[in-house]
C-alpha cells in the first residue's frame, strides 16, 4: 500500500492576514504527527524579515522565477508519504499559475495538492483567494483558514460576496475558523523570526516574551490552531493510495 505524498502551499497574496503565523503553526502541528516536512521558501524577495527560512533555516530557499525552479518539487516526491510545505510570497502567483499550468497533470500522479488561503475581514483577502482559484481551479484541493482580528468582528467580505459561494460550491474547500489573533503578539513574533514553539518553550531571549502573558497567549493560540488542523487532518496528512481511489 502506497502512501501518497502531500503538498501544502500557502497562496501568496494580499499582506497583513497572519499568513506566518498559521504556516508556522500548521508546521509546528505536522510534526507533532511524526512527519519531517519539507519546508520551501518561494518568498524570493522577503529576504530577511517574515520568510519562511526565518523562521525555520533548514527550509530552502527557491527562486520561483529561475526557469524551471519549481520542478525541484520534485526531488522530494520521490519518497512516497512525504509532506512539502511551501509557503509563497507576494506576488508569486504568476510564475506559480504558470508551473501548475504545465505540470498539474503530472504532480497528481505523485502527491496531493492543497492550496492554503488566509482571509480576514478585509475585502482584499477575499480577492485574493478567488484570484487564486480561478487560476487553479479543481486541480487542487482548498484550506480557507478565517482568522479573526478581533473576536466578533466576522467576514462580511467572504459572506456575501457572491462568487464565493460560487467557489465554494464547486470546490467544496475545507474551512477552519481561528479567533485569538492578536495582531502585537505576531508583529513581534516576525520581527524576532520567532515560532509559537520556541515561545511557549522559552527557547530564545526576548524580553516582551517572557512574561506568563506571552507564554498563554501563545498557548491559546497554538491550541486552537491545532484543534483547527486536526478538523482538516484528511487534506493535510499524506493519504493510502487506495483511499485516494476510492474517494
Amino acid at each position: 500500500m502506497t502512501q501518497r505524498s502531500q503538498i501544502l502551499f500557502t497562496q501568496g497574496g494580499k499582506g497583513g492576514v497572519g499568513k506566518t503565523t498559521v504556516i508556522t503553526a500548521l508546521t509546528g502541528w505536522i510534526r507533532t504527527k511524526g512527519f519531517d516536512p519539507v519546508l520551501l521558501d518561494f518568498d524570493s524577495e522577503n529576504r530577511e524579515k517574515s520568510s519562511f527560512q526565518s523562521f525555520y533555516p533548514e527550509a530552502q530557499k527557491v527562486d520561483i522565477r529561475a526557469p524551471d525552479s519549481l520542478d525541484r518539487v520534485f526531488h522530494f516526491l520521490e519518497t512516497p508519504g512525504t509532506i512539502v510545505i511551501a509557503d509563497q510570497g507576494a506576488g508569486s502567483g504568476a510564475e506559480t499559475f504558470s508551473w501548475f499550468d504545465r505540470t498539474a497533470q503530472i504532480v497528481c500522479e505523485f502527491a496531493d495538492v492543497t492550496s492554503i488561503g488566509i482571509v480576514t475581514k478585509d475585502p482584499g483577502s477575499v480577492a485574493s483567494v478567488l484570484s487564486w482559484a480561478y487560476h487553479l481551479g479543481s486541480r487542487v484541493r482548498y484550506l480557507i483558514v478565517l482568522n479573526e482580528l478581533v473576536r466578533g468582528s466576522g467576514f462580511d467580505a467572504w459572506c456575501t460576496t457572491p462568487e464565493v459561494q460560487e467557489f465554494v460550491t464547486r470546490t467544496a474547500p475545507a474551512i477552519i475558523a481561528l479567533q485569538n489573533r492578536n495582531p502585537d503578539f505576531e508583529d513581534m513574533l516576525r520581527a524576532n523570526h520567532l515560532t509559537l514553539e520556541k515561545v511557549i518553550n522559552r527557547r530564545h531571549s526576548v524580553d516582551w516574551f517572557h512574561s506568563l502573558t506571552r507564554i498563554v497567549q501563545g498557548r491559546r493560540y497554538r491550541q486552537e490552531a491545532y484543534d483547527a488542523f486536526e478538523s482538516v487532518s484528511h487534506i493535510l496528512l499524506p493519504s493510502d493510495q487506495t483511499e485516494a481511489a476510492a474517494a
